[in-house]
């Protein structure tokens, strides 16, 4: 699915666009549906970063032993599974919710809080440690820094 795009250079804070929310459409929503049932189906505990970050390392060898592990291209699927879960783990955890963020370099699923303007995209933080072949332990990690911006855990 063509939700989103690669950011590749980097912007000096002060040139920084603020993005422009919207509401998840109805194939954004069904995205998120069909990837959370997947975690689901997986017994993932969803209000725990452990238990997401397992969830990332299983889907991450599932995709290392399938035939599209040889082809870098055909990781969507798989990565999307995992930043959902790590997606999800915010929402249900912190005053976060998913939400379309756009600005001048395009449209894509983030989350943000209206009470501290955070702004996370947790699809993209799991696509670059996917791409460095990181375990999991980096979603406790990244969502430690997440809950003390909220002054604790949600």
């Amino acid at each position: 699915m063509g939700f989103f795009r690669k950011r590749t250079a980097a912007i000096p804070i002060e040139d920084v666009e603020r993005p422009v929310y919207s509401e998840l459409s109805d194939e954004h929503k069904a995205f998120l549906a069909n990837h959370i049932k997947l975690a689901d189906q997986a017994e993932v505990n969803l209000e725990d970063p452990r238990s997401v970050g397992d969830f990332y390392e299983l889907v991450y060898a599932t995709w290392q032993t399938s035939p599209e592990g040889t082809h870098a291209e055909l990781q969507e699927p798989y990565c999307n599974a995992a930043g959902v879960a790590y997606g999800e783990l915010l929402v249900r955890t912190t005053p976060l919710r998913w939400v379309i963020a756009e600005d001048s370099l395009g449209r894509e699923m983030a989350l943000h809080a209206d009470q501290n303007n955070m702004l996370v995209y947790p699809l993209n933080a799991v696509e670059k440690r996917w791409a460095l072949g990181e375990d999991g332990d980096f979603i406790p990690v990244l969502a430690g820094a997440v809950y003390k911006q909220f002054g604790g855990r949600g």
